[in-house]
């Protein structure tokens, strides 16, 4: 199958992606993402990590700020090269979260994560093929054909337009930024 040979590739030793199958709802990344916040904002959090107010706060933020494409691309560019999130802690004590770094991509302490088959929580029928995600964020979402499908292309193009239609790319998906479309011959 097209889609474990890719995943396979991706996750070989000397490549930086680690598979997470473990990874099938939204709501899974979700708190993966969670962890990457708590992980990369140990100086600014110590030792009380997010709680679940704090997180439901997080998101909230988060889907203010990434509510178009555009906006989404804004904050993932941040300010300074930086895409942060604003929280008030429980405390009262108000703290900025460090999600991305532009200058740790292709290295430095960014995390990179191979998913499949992620269903969300906006629909029991779509499943995204694979999705890559740096520090818990989807960035780049890929649809693969089998070389032999009829028309593989324009279906993986027609599925991906439907996803977009469906809401599918809203909630963590909304930081989505490149499609892929590939039949393992052709990719565009």
């Amino acid at each position: 199958m097209i889609e474990n040979q890719f995943i396979q590739i991706l996750s070989e030793k000397e490549n930086q992606w680690t598979y997470r199958p473990d990874l099938k709802s939204e709501e899974a990344l979700w708190q993966n993402f969670r962890s990457h916040l708590n992980r990369i904002n140990l100086a600014v959090l110590g030792e009380q990590l997010l709680t679940d107010k704090e997180f439901n706060q997080v998101k909230v933020e988060f889907s203010r700020l990434t509510g178009t494409p555009f906006l989404a691309s804004q904050w993932l560019r941040g300010e300074n090269g930086v895409a942060q999130i604003l929280l008030e802690r429980e405390d009262g004590k108000k703290v900025t979260l460090e999600a991305f770094r532009n200058k740790d991509i292709s290295g430095g302490t960014s995390s990179y994560e191979v998913v499949n088959q992620v269903v969300p929580d906006s629909s029991r029928v779509d499943r995204g093929d694979v999705s890559l995600l740096i520090n818990g964020l989807p960035i780049i979402h890929i649809e693969l054909k089998k070389e032999s499908a009829k028309d593989g292309f324009m279906q993986a193009y027609y599925q991906i337009q439907r996803y977009a239609e469906d809401g599918f790319f809203k909630g963590i998906y909304a930081t989505t930024q490149i499609m892929v479309i590939s039949n393992k011959v052709d990719t565009r």
